[in-house]
């Protein structure tokens, strides 16, 4: 059985974790910090409850902490990622632990230098995480600092008032919750009502809830999860199609084979056949999982491509 792919992030007491990760899908997630994320190759599609954003190399986005996200793309998409926690500022501007931007997509071809000045704060900052050069610590948390400063320089934000802020802080433990819940029990038979008398909530409350944090309703969400382990399954096992949708928390397999087509265009029996014929093997082996962390090593070989 192929494991969940939980988003754990290990700040090691610096507030701020710097990745690379070939991506795939990404079902609708959230994170307390901030991310800043780089497209090194490839398309991909952006999705928050807002807007539905189509996003190419060298384009930017940037997530507010606690704002759901999905991400899509037909193969996958080298992103660098770089998460930085509001605390990181808050002994010299605590004004950051309530600032939103109000845009988060810089597309390359509408603001190049800002792009461009972004992009280099960015692989500067990459070179000397990986390289781990003499002081490298001080220099990442600089250019963050510079980063951030032409983030706020450059974007539109706005700070959330102290009261409005006060009062997100049960919504924003509320959505973790209900997401671990689901992370845990999407195998299971699992409705709203159990995570609604778990919560001890309304259940007609919760389902707004729900459809305002996340853009999607409950149901379309727990398909989306149960459908992204599946297309694993799919590839990495020879189990039936029967096994797999009973392995997945599908009470039955034509819910399985609508909701897999509804996501991915196809039917799970077309998308293993027409993976197997005709997906090469390295383009195979990088699509195994819905994202694939890039180590060290193999980040500097393609930083030094990308460059």
């Amino acid at each position: 059985m192929v494991q969940n792919e939980y988003e754990v992030i290990s700040h090691n007491n610096t507030h701020f974790h710097l990745f690379l990760v070939n991506l795939v899908y990404r079902t609708p997630h959230i994170h307390k910090d901030y991310e800043i994320c780089l497209i090194l190759e490839g398309a991909l599609t952006l999705i928050t409850p807002e807007s539905v954003m189509s996003m190419e190399k060298n384009d930017l986005f940037i997530i507010n902490p606690f704002q759901s996200h999905e991400i899509k793309a037909e193969s996958p998409v080298p992103i660098l990622s770089l998460q930085v926690s509001p605390s990181f500022f808050v002994s010299y501007y605590p004004q950051m632990e309530h600032m939103e931007f109000d845009v988060i997509a810089l597309e390359h071809r509408k603001i190049a230098s800002d792009c461009r000045r972004l992009r280099e704060y960015l692989l500067s900052m990459t070179n000397a995480y990986y390289q781990k050069e003499e002081y490298h610590a001080l220099k990442c948390a600089a250019i963050i600092n510079l980063l951030f400063h032409a983030l706020l320089s450059s974007q539109k934000h706005h700070v959330i008032p102290e009261k409005e802020w006060q009062a997100s802080v049960t919504r924003r433990r509320r959505m973790r919750k209900i997401l671990q819940y689901i992370d845990n029990h999407y195998t299971e038979k699992l409705l709203l009502s159990d995570i609604a008398k778990q919560e001890n909530l309304d259940l007609y409350y919760l389902s707004h809830f729900f459809k305002e944090c996340f853009g999607i309703s409950f149901q379309d969400y727990l398909t989306r999860t149960r459908c992204e382990q599946a297309r694993q399954l799919l590839i990495l096992t020879d189990y039936s199609l029967l096994d797999i949708s009973i392995s997945c928390g599908f009470s039955d397999p034509k819910y399985f084979t609508s909701g897999f087509r509804k996501q991915y265009g196809c039917t799970p029996k077309e998308y293993r056949k027409n993976f197997s014929c005709s997906v090469s093997e390295q383009k195979q082996a990088s699509m195994l999982t819905a994202q694939k962390f890039i180590s060290e090593e193999e980040g500097l070989a393609l930083l030094k491509r990308y460059l």
